[in-house]
C-alpha cells in the first residue's frame, strides 16, 4: 500500500527525491539564464558606484533562502515573505539617503521617479545607487530560487524576465542582457512544456526555430524606444560630436565622430571663454552620467568662494537649442522662458529656445592668482570627494600606476600641479583623429595603453579617470568653445565647436578647467570642415556677421590673454597649462576663469586637417582602402537573421514547394540521360496535376498521360512520357532524347507562368 505524502510533503511539492528531480529539469537551465541576465545588469550598476561584493552576498543569500523555503512553506507564505523583504529594503534605502534629500520626498515625487525609471532613466542616476541594488536586488532573487526549487521553472523565468524588462526600460539592459533573457525565458518555457524525451525530439527542430526567431526579434524592434534596446542590424552612420556630447543625463562614449559646420548661437559677452552647458559626475567605464534633480532659477544663485568678477552674456539661439551656454559659473538668467538648474551648478532650460530667442546670463567668473591655486588646500568637502573620486571597480590598476609615474616624473605635489602634468603627458603623447574605433572594455585604460589618438571625449575621460585614480576630484564637463570671432565681444558658435573637458575641485576656489586635448590639429580640423561646407554652398553655416568679407581675423589661442596656455587673468605666471576656475564647496557654486585654450574647436588627424578618406561619412575606412568592414555584432546578427531564414523556409516547406515550381523551369542537367529524364517526367506530373488531375495510384505512366490527353493536354508530353518510358524500361535513351524531355517540360512550365507565357508560346 502507497504511503499518502505529508502536509509538508504536499506543501513543498513532494519529497527530498521530487524536489531533487525538479530542480535538474532541464527547464532549470532557461531559469539560470534569465536570471544571470538580471543579476548581470544589478552587478554592472554596482561595478560602476561600487558595493559588488556585499551585493552579491546579499544575492547568494536570497536566492538560497528561497530554495530552502521551497520546502517548508506554501507559495502564499512566500509571496508575503518577498512582500515584506522588498519594503524593507526600500525603507533601509529611504532611511540611507541623507536627510536633506529625503526631505524633497513627496508622493508626486515618488510617482514621477517611477515614470521615469520606467521610461529610460538609468538606475545608475538615483541618489546612492548601490543601496537601491542592495535592497531590491534580493527580492526577486528570493522567488526565483523559490518557484525553481518547486519545480515552478515558467514562474521562476517570469520573475526574472520581470526584472531584467524592468531593466530594460530603465535603460540599463542593452541588447545582450536582452537577448540573454529571452533565450532564458524561451528554454525555461520550452524545456517545461517539452517534459518528456519523446517530444522534446518530436518537436526540437520547432522549438530551436522558435528561440531564434525571438531573438531576432529582441534584437531587430526597439519595443521601448526610451530603452536601451537598439536594432543590432542597422547602421546609423557617425554621428556629429555635437550629437554625442548632447546625451542629457547619460553620455556614451562612441567610436567616430564627424564635425557639423551650422550656426547654433551668436553670444555677445566681454569676455572670451569656453561656455559651459553641463557637468557629470559618474564614470560608468564607458561613458558617463550625471545624477541628481534639478531645480527653478529664483533669484541669484550662490557665486564662487574666491574672488571673481561679474560678467554678463547675452546668448541668441540661431537654431531650435535644448542647451544654454554661458561663462562659468552662471548666477543668474533672464529670458527664454523657464531656466532651472542642476546640483552641479549647470543651468537648464526647461524648454528648448527657438530661433531668434535670446537669454542673458550673468555668471561670476574668477579671477585667481595661479600660485593660491597650486598652495591650495586638500581638505575636500566630503561630499564633494564621494562624488568625484568614484572610479568603477573594474578598472584597471595601471591606470592609477602610469599616472603616478607621469606626475612623479613631473615633481608635481599639489593637485592643481599634477592635473597640469597629466594635462601635458595627453596632449603631447597622443595625436588626434574623429575617425577612431570604439574600444572594449574601460575607455580611459583602452586609450591610455592600447589607442594613439582620439578626440576631446577620449582624452577629457581619460584625464578625469587619471586624477580621480589618484584621490582628486574630477568631473567631465561638456559645452562650446568660444567660437568664431565676428566683432567686438562678439561670437558665432557653431555646431563644430563642441567639446569636452575638466575640472578639477581646488578648496576655497572651486572647479579649476583643464583641457587635454591639443589645439592646433583641432582648430585646423574645424577650419577644413568650415571652407569645405562654405564651398559646398552648405546652409546655415554663417550668420550676416560671419561671412568670409566681413569677418574679422580671430586671436588665436597663443595671442588670447586667457589662453590656457599662458594663464588667464592679470596675476597669470605664465607657468601653468590650466586657466584658474572654481565651485563652492556645496558643488552648486563655482566659476571657471581662464578657458582651457579655447576648448572644442574640433579635433581632426593629428596630422592636421582631415582628408576626404579621414572623415567619417567618407566610403574609405580612414586609410583610403576600400569600405569599412562590418563590426561583429552586425555580421553575427545577420548571420543569424540569414540562418533563422533558411531554418524557416526548409521548416516550414517552402524549399520543397519553390523546388518544385522552379524545378521544371530551371532543370538542372545531372550528367546522366536515364535520370535527366526521369526528373523531366516528375516535373511533368506535377505540371499536370496542377492543370487537370493527379496520376492515380497503379496509373502507368503511358496511361496517364493519354488520358490527359483527352483532357486537353500537349502533345509535347507525348515526348517526355516516351523519354521516360526508354530510360524506366528499356535503359537505353539518349542523351539528345533526354534533353528534348527536359526542353518539353520547360517550355510548358513557362507558359503557365502569367507574364512570361505569352511570350513563350
Amino acid at each position: 500500500m502507497s504511503r499518502r505524502p505529508t502536509v509538508r510533503e504536499r506543501l513543498s511539492g513532494g519529497g527530498s527525491d521530487e524536489a531533487d528531480r525538479r530542480l535538474a529539469d532541464p527547464a532549470v537551465v532557461g531559469v539560470a539564464v534569465v536570471a544571470a541576465a538580471y543579476l548581470a545588469v544589478f552587478f554592472e550598476v554596482t561595478n560602476v558606484v561600487g558595493g559588488t561584493g556585499r551585493t552579491a552576498a546579499v544575492v547568494a543569500l536570497a536566492g538560497l533562502g528561497g530554495l530552502a523555503l521551497a520546502r517548508a512553506v506554501g507559495e502564499r507564505t512566500a509571496l508575503w515573505l518577498a512582500g515584506a523583504l522588498f519594503v524593507a529594503g526600500l525603507a533601509g534605502y529611504f532611511l540611507a539617503i541623507p536627510a536633506s534629500q529625503r526631505a524633497l520626498f513627496t508622493v508626486r515625487s515618488v510617482a514621477l521617479d517611477l515614470l521615469a525609471l520606467s521610461t529610460g532613466l538609468s538606475v545608475l542616476r538615483l541618489a546612492l545607487a548601490d543601496v537601491w541594488v542592495l535592497a531590491v536586488a534580493p527580492v526577486p532573487t528570493f522567488l526565483v530560487g523559490y518557484f525553481a526549487g518547486r519545480g515552478r521553472h515558467v514562474a521562476a523565468a517570469a520573475v526574472a524576465g520581470g526584472t531584467l524588462g524592468f531593466l530594460v526600460l530603465t535603460g540599463d539592459a542593452g541588447t545582450g542582457a536582452a537577448v540573454a533573457g529571452v533565450v532564458g525565458l524561451a528554454l525555461a518555457v520550452g524545456l517545461s512544456t517539452l517534459s518528456t524525451p519523446s517530444r522534446r525530439r518530436g518537436h526540437a527542430g520547432t522549438f530551436a526555430l522558435v528561440v531564434a526567431a525571438m531573438v531576432v526579434a529582441s534584437a531587430t524592434v526597439t519595443v521601448i524606444p526610451a530603452g536601451a534596446a537598439a536594432p543590432l542590424g542597422l547602421d546609423r552612420g557617425s554621428a556629429t560630436l555635437e550629437s554625442s556630447l548632447s546625451g542629457d543625463d547619460e553620455l556614451e562614449v562612441v567610436g567616430s565622430t564627424r564635425l557639423s559646420p551650422e550656426v547654433r548661437y551668436t553670444i555677445e559677452s566681454p569676455v572670451e571663454r569656453n561656455w559651459h552647458t553641463g557637468a557629470y559626475d559618474t564614470y560608468t567605464g564607458d561613458g558617463w552620467v550625471r545624477t541628481g534633480e534639478r531645480s527653478a532659477v529664483n533669484g541669484t544663485l550662490p557665486g564662487p568662494p574666491g574672488a571673481n568678477d561679474s560678467v554678463e552674456t547675452t546668448i541668441t539661439a540661431e537654431t531650435e537649442s535644448g542647451a544654454l551656454p554661458a561663462p562659468w559659473k552662471p548666477v543668474a538668467a533672464s529670458g527664454g522662458g523657464a531656466v532651472e538648474v542642476d546640483e552641479r551648478g549647470s543651468l537648464r532650460l526647461a524648454n528648448s529656445l527657438e530661433p531668434g530667442d535670446q537669454v542673458t546670463v550673468e555668471s561670476r567668473v574668477l579671477d585667481a592668482d595661479p600660485s593660491a591655486l597650486r598652495n591650495a588646500s586638500t581638505d575636500y568637502p566630503a561630499a564633494i570627494e564621494e562624488r568625484y573620486t568614484q572610479l568603477p571597480e573594474s578598472t584597471p590598476d595601471r591606470v592609477g600606476e602610469r599616472t603616478e609615474e607621469i606626475v612623479a616624473a613631473a615633481d608635481a605635489e599639489s593637485p592643481y600641479e599634477r592635473a597640469a602634468a597629466v594635462e601635458a603627458y595627453l596632449r603631447s603623447e597622443y595625436d588626434y583623429s574623429l575617425t577612431v574605433e570604439r574600444p572594449e572594455g574601460d575607455v580611459a585604460d583602452a586609450f591610455l595603453f592600447e589607442m594613439d589618438a582620439g578626440y576631446c571625449v577620449y582624452f577629457a575621460t581619460t584625464m578625469a579617470a587619471m586624477l580621480r585614480s589618484q584621490g582628486i576630484p574630477t568631473r567631465m564637463e561638456t559645452g562650446y568653445t568660444s567660437g568664431e570671432q565676428v566683432g567686438d565681444d562678439e561670437y558665432v558658435v557653431r555646431g563644430q565647436n563642441a567639446h569636452a573637458w575638466v575640472s578639477i575641485y581646488v578648496p576655497d576656489h572651486g572647479w579649476v578647467a583643464f583641457d587635454p586635448t591639443p589645439s592646433d590639429p583641432r582648430d585646423e580640423a574645424r577650419d577644413t570642415r568650415l571652407a569645405e561646407a562654405r564651398a559646398d554652398g552648405a546652409e546655415d553655416v554663417d550668420t550676416e556677421a560671419s561671412t568670409p568679407d566681413q569677418t574679422p581675423e580671430a586671436d588665436t589661442d597663443s595671442d588670447r590673454p586667457d589662453s590656457t596656455d599662458n594663464e588667464s587673468g592679470p596675476n597669470a605666471d605664465g607657468n601653468d597649462s590650466a586657466g584658474p576656475a572654481a565651485a563652492d564647496a556645496n558643488d552648486t557654486n563655482g566659476s571657471q576663469g581662464g578657458s582651457p585654450t579655447d576648448i572644442s574647436r574640433l579635433e581632426g588627424t593629428g596630422t592636421g586637417g582631415l582628408t576626404p578618406n579621414d572623415r567619417p561619412d567618407s566610403p574609405g575606412d580612414g586609410n583610403g582602402e576600400g569600405f569599412p568592414l562590418p563590426n561583429p555584432e552586425t555580421a553575427l546578427y545577420w548571420l543569424l537573421v540569414a540562418g533563422l531564414g533558411v531554418a524557416g523556409v526548409r521548416r516550414t516547406g517552402m524549399a520543397s514547394r519553390a523546388s518544385r515550381r522552379i524545378g521544371p523551369v530551371l532543370p538542372r542537367r545531372r550528367g546522366d540521360p536515364a535520370t535527366d529524364a526521369e526528373r523531366a517526367f516528375a516535373d511533368l506530373e506535377r505540371l499536370l496535376a496542377g492543370r487537370y488531375r493527379e496520376r492515380r495510384p497503379g496509373e502507368t505512366p503511358r496511361r496517364y498521360v493519354d488520358a490527359v490527353r483527352t483532357l486537353g493536354a500537349d502533345e509535347r508530353v507525348e515526348t517526355v512520357a516516351a523519354a521516360y518510358e526508354r530510360a524506366a524500361y528499356a535503359g537505353s535513351v539518349t542523351r539528345d532524347e533526354a534533353d528534348a524531355a527536359r526542353r518539353a517540360v520547360r517550355h510548358l512550365a513557362l507558359e503557365r507562368l502569367p507574364l512570361i507565357g505569352r511570350f513563350v508560346r
